[in-house]
């Protein structure tokens, strides 16, 4: 760790793959959520989130039925609030669509698609909507001292009909007041890579395999805007002013277009011309350095490692709160985490027949 010109770099190796972390993730999750059928208030649809509160319920955002969800620790289902509807704490299309901890013990769903976040109390209530101004449309989190960082939406003027491009449209942030207003502009910044056709009906979006991407979080009192282009990540001052970097060693490495081809054969197991359809696809620089990053509970950052062609791996590599590596950790399973808290671990999956879950696992941090 050095100081240079009041913004603090830490420079971290990179542990050997085969080292791990003592901390453990247990064997079988403690709570599993989730049927083929039955009880229609375990049947997750476009279940997209999961937090826990702080007497150990996990709450689940069920956009297909525009419900939070809520379960005991053990998965045993206890109330559903919100709903479908234009109404205070009721939620539009597709929504909620992500949940954040709100201080107070409260909890913050998002509804992209009414351009608002609803705050509710621990036991349900609805206590009140926030409407990002100025042109913000999605709220990351709340900040400590009661603002919210939020970020712009992605837009794309478009091309020429028949052309196509691999584009990187930029994301302006902000610092807003509690009431959505605007307290300071962060800036712009590159987004996530997209790769657009341009039709006489308009852009169509297609999945780019390798896209690097953008991931805005706040850790503890900073806000962190950083991409995977490269292992490291950028912490800023609420004020804008660049706080902390942290990098980690990395070896860049070019995808071939082997790869890409393989890539999408292996997605398209049952459709051989698929590869077919990424001729025309530019090949990106490098592999993006990393492939998640999550703050936990206790300000540990967690940054999911990339897997490239060949690997099976589920590493995690874990950061104190001042951004110094502790070491490896190895997620079971195929779930997707979502939060991280002192001694658990919350995720969601999708089986063979596309039925979905959450589940909780315990976390042992005892372990050097």
């Amino acid at each position: 760790m050095r100081d240079s010109a009041g913004v603090t770099i830490v420079d971290n190796g990179r542990p050997a793959l085969d080292s791990r972390l003592g901390w453990r993730v247990g064997p079988t999750p403690t709570a599993t959520i989730g049927t083929t059928e039955g009880d229609p208030a375990y049947e997750l649809f476009r279940a997209g989130d999961a937090t826990r509160l702080s007497d150990g319920r996990i709450v689940v955002a069920n956009a297909g039925t525009g419900e939070l969800r809520v379960y005991d620790p053990e998965g045993i289902h206890l109330a559903s609030w919100g709903g479908q509807g234009d109404g205070p704490g009721e939620f539009g299309p597709m929504a909620p669509g992500g949940l954040e901890a709100w201080p107070g013990d409260s909890l913050m769903a998002r509804d992209a698609f009414s351009g608002r976040v609803s705050i509710f109390s621990a036991d349900g209530a609805f206590g009140r909507a926030l409407r990002p101004e100025g042109g913000y449309a999605s709220v990351v989190g709340p900040l400590p001292d009661g603002r919210v960082f939020a970020a712009t939406l992605w837009t794309y003027s478009g091309g020429s009909p028949g052309a196509s491009e691999l584009t990187r449209p930029e994301l302006e942030y902000g610092i807003l007041e509690a009431d959505g207003s605007v307290h300071r502009d962060l800036g712009a910044y590159p987004g996530s890579e997209l790769y657009v056709v341009n039709t006489a009906n308009g852009p169509l979006l297609r999945r780019y395999p390798f896209s690097r991407s953008a991931y805005p979080l706040v850790w503890g009192d900073l806000v962190v805007i950083s991409a995977n282009d490269r292992y490291e990540i950028r912490a800023y001052r609420p004020d804008g002013a660049l706080a902390r970097i942290v990098r980690r060693d990395h070896e860049a490495r070019a995808p071939t277009w082997a790869d890409l081809r393989d890539y999408v054969a292996g997605q398209n197991p049952d459709r051989p011309e698929a590869p077919d359809a990424v001729a025309d696809m530019p090949l990106v620089e490098a592999f993006p350095a990393f492939a998640r990053v999550l703050v936990d509970r206790l300000a540990h950052l967690w940054i999911e490692e990339y897997r490239l062609p060949g690997e099976t791996h589920r590493l995690w590599t874990v950061f104190d709160p001042e951004g110094r590596t502790l070491g490896l950790v190895e997620m079971p399973g195929s779930f997707a985490v979502q939060e991280i808290g002192e001694d658990y671990i919350l995720g969601t999956r999708q089986d063979e027949l596309d039925i979905e879950y959450v589940e909780s696992w315990s976390l042992d941090r005892s372990g050097s």
